[in-house]
């Protein structure tokens, strides 16, 4: 019963993560099914009006929805303007962003006033259906020059009644709360827009090739920029994928670190002594009867507590997907995955059982008592007790089947995990609280989308004491091999770029084009390749000097995608480009008004560093599953190291009794278990460290590459000895009852036993 226990709890969490793995990786194409698959094309218009009629009349265009950007913003009816609501306006469809309405109904198409919110929105606001809010709006005019630090030039536009809520995985591109009203909003007055997202959906027969053809054809063609489609965006299902894949790889080494424990805790209780097989060997038993024995009786309790672990699986199914990927599941509650939960369910057992079955046949001899060299060399140089645990801890018996060397080596491989799962996620944290590491490594930004910085700004940024460096960005979006690449264009006013160069060097020339990893791997090329790049002015030709980490600048993803060129290289694809934001480093000891000190002389809105990108906010979203495999893996070792200290006292009770009748103290007696437990610990943990921190940066690394950051390991070294330390206690906690066994039973009953 307690085996069939412990298979049951150690096999239903496995089952538990890797059905929540397979939730979650599926849960786009669920999505997507669910919702209807005419999605095909995402057109990207820089600006202006929405081009949705003439995008409609093109041959392979067979419906068309847009969403538009509105320079906005809503606050409670009646209320300061002052105190807006903080959510992205559009105007067009939801659907164009892949939501869906899940309470109340979609805006009447003629009243402009009407509009739906995501989720987030209607739980930051405190909002519900029939609410009502004025929208604000900045003119286009002032919107064009100078973004949102035009916002003290707002008008309000109109009264809006809240209509319905939708729900998808669009808002978690952002992270931001989203209101859209019709496309007639642009028509209630003077708005200030920006980019549009134009989504179509194609005849039969043709091909993004065909669209991207047609759009070319079209007056300023260039304008538009075009990637495939689907109700979840591509840097959702990355985000969904990374935790499915987390969960999944959480799910493996929980499966691997359960066979090696439940491996080693069935086979020592289930193997035959030496001596055992001796007696049963002498009563007729064969040598394939004394292995078969075991393993039959170690697969009645892994099959009770597989079936088990499967029904228990089910009951917690409705934990997943979890956090983010919610947005995503398009049917809630428990879900019996039963392709994962039956084959696990079955591996899981076939290998327990095979471990027994492996470690039976090799213990199915009779052995010699084990002095190991190591052992006993450092036995003879210790005091007696330690000597005792020494011996205890790392040889057997005549009459032990079981090895020391394979419980060590089973219990750092679990440790040796651990490590790694640590090293990844500090490394991870890391990675996510430093913005130098994904691009950003700037204390303050200005420009938020409006139009270029002009030359007194530039002027008073270049002469203000308190910074020391101030470098400019502007972005184009373009196409490069047949898809959107947003290229940015950067200059130094003063000090560098600071910008991280993973290979080669960023561009000097205007022919020259610094990519990020991610893209320049979609893309093909390597430092050196020629590029073509289409823009405004036609079809140019960079060549790559370096892979880079790009700061996201303008909507542009930055990290891994992108470019970075001079901004005589950035005019040679759009002559009238500008600086629209910059970057501004703060010199040290500088004021600690700095910030609202240079909103107030530019009169624009200097904030903090730019925003984490999408891929980084994703990323955030899974910065806790190495620490719950660390978790994990610690119970498991825990679980593995007090079996191993509960058996080995009870085949060591003849030696303990000896140690009893020769004088030895209870309190001497409790110190061999403890030391017992120490040693062991400190030479699991001296194996494992090493090779997991090894682990942990390789897999790091190749995590990393995969979003084109900054690639530096942490090695957490003070929370790894701090851990080291908890094992350490929690062994010598876990030898409590040990210790106390060992001296319970008088030495003269144990020995007449024997």
């Amino acid at each position: 019963m307690g085996l069939a226990f412990a298979v049951a709890i150690t096999g239903g969490i496995v089952l538990t993560i890797a059905a929540g793995a397979a939730r979650t990786l599926s849960a786009p194409d669920r999505y997507t099914a669910a919702q209807g698959s005419d999605y095909a094309a995402s057109i990207e218009q820089s600006g202006g009006q929405p081009r949705t009629t003439e995008v409609a009349s093109l041959p392979a265009v067979a419906r068309v929805r847009a969403l538009t950007f509105v320079f906005g913003g809503l606050v409670r009816a009646g209320e300061n303007p002052d105190r807006r609501l903080n959510a992205l306006v559009f105007a067009g469809s939801h659907t164009a962003e892949g939501a869906r309405l899940v309470e109340g109904r979609v805006p009447d198409a003629r009243v402009p006033g009407e509009f739906v919110a995501s989720r987030s929105f209607v739980e930051s606001a405190h909002a519900s259906i029939g609410d009502r809010f004025d929208l604000w709006v900045i003119p286009q005019a002032p919107a064009a020059a100078l973004g949102y630090d035009a916002a003290d030039q707002s008008v309000r536009l109109l009264r809006a009644e809240l209509v319905g809520v939708v729900d998808g995985p669009s808002e978690l591109q952002g992270g931001y709360a989203v209101a859209v009203f019709p496309r007639s909003l642009l028509d209630a007055g003077d708005v200030g827009i920006s980019a549009s997202q134009i989504v179509v959906s194609l005849r039969g027969g043709s091909t993004l090739h065909d669209l991207r053809n047609q759009l070319d054809g079209l007056p300023n063609g260039s304008q538009f920029g075009i990637n495939p489609a689907d109700w979840v965006p591509s840097v959702v299902r990355a985000a969904v994928r990374a935790q499915g894949q987390g969960l999944a790889i959480l799910a493996v080494i929980a499966a691997a670190a359960t066979i090696v424990v439940l491996g080693q805790l069935l086979s020592r209780q289930v193997r035959l002594s030496e001596t055992e097989r001796a007696v049963l060997h002498s009563m007729g038993m064969t040598r394939r009867q004394s292995v078969a024995d075991p393993v039959l009786r170690a697969a009645v309790p892994t099959a009770v507590g597989a079936l088990t672990a499967i029904a228990l699986a089910f009951l917690a199914s409705g934990v997943f997907p979890v956090g983010f990927v919610r947005h995503v599941e398009p049917d809630p509650g428990t879900r019996f995955e039963s392709r994962v939960l039956l084959l696990t369910a079955l591996a899981l057992a076939v290998l327990v059982v095979a471990w027994v079955a492996v470690a039976t046949v090799a213990s199915d001899r009779r052995l010699r008592a084990g002095r190991a060299p190591v052992a006993e060399a450092l036995a003879r140089r210790v005091p007696t007790r330690v000597a005792i645990a020494v011996r205890f801890a790392f040889t057997h018996q005549n009459d032990e089947s079981a090895r020391p060397r394979a419980a060590v080596l089973g219990a750092a491989s679990v440790v040796a995990v651990l490590v790694a799962a640590l090293t990844f996620g500090v490394s991870l944290g890391r990675l996510i609280d430093r913005p130098t590491r994904w691009g950003n490594g700037f204390d303050l930004t200005l420009g938020q989308g409006g139009g270029d910085l002009s030359e007194d700004v530039r002027a008073q940024l270049v002469d203000d004491p308190d910074l020391s460096a101030v470098t400019l960005f502007a972005n184009e979006l373009t196409t490069a091999g047949g898809r959107g690449l947003n290229v940015t264009g950067a200059r130094a006013l003063r000090g560098s770029l600071a910008v991280p160069v993973l290979a080669g060097r960023l561009a000097a020339r205007p022919d020259e084009i610094a990519l990020g990893r991610v893209a320049a791997r979609r893309l093909a090329v390597t430092v050196g390749d020629p590029l073509a790049v289409t823009g405004p002015t036609g079809r140019r030709v960079f060549h790559v000097t370096g892979l880079a980490v790009l700061p996201s600048v303008d909507g542009a993803d930055g990290v891994g995608e992108g470019g970075l060129v001079t901004f005589a290289g950035l005019h040679r694809l759009n002559p009238s480009a500008g600086a629209t934001a910059a970057g501004l480093r703060l010199r040290p000891g500088a004021s600690d008004d700095a910030a609202r000190r240079l909103s107030a002389g530019l009169g624009m809105a200097v904030g903090p560093g730019f925003d984490p990108p999408a891929v980084i906010v994703n990323v955030g979203r899974i910065r806790a599953i190495p620490f719950l495999v660390a978790a994990l893996l610690g119970l498991l070792a825990l679980m593995n190291l007090a079996h191993q200290l509960i058996l080995s006292t009870s085949r060591r009770r003849r030696d303990l009794a000896v140690l009893r009748a020769l004088g030895a103290g209870n309190r001497w007696l409790t110190g061999v278990v403890h030391w017992q437990a120490s040693l062991f610990t400190i030479v699991v943990v001296a194996i494992a460290a090493p090779l997991g921190a090894i682990a942990g940066r390789v897999v790091y690394r190749a995590f990393v590459d995969r979003i084109g950051a900054v690639d530096t390991v942490t090695v957490p070294y003070a929370l790894l000895t701090l851990v080291f330390v908890v094992l350490l206690a929690l062994a010598n906690m876990v030898a409590i009852p040990s210790a106390h066994r060992a001296r319970r039973r008088p030495p003269s009953t144990v020995l007449a036993e024997e």
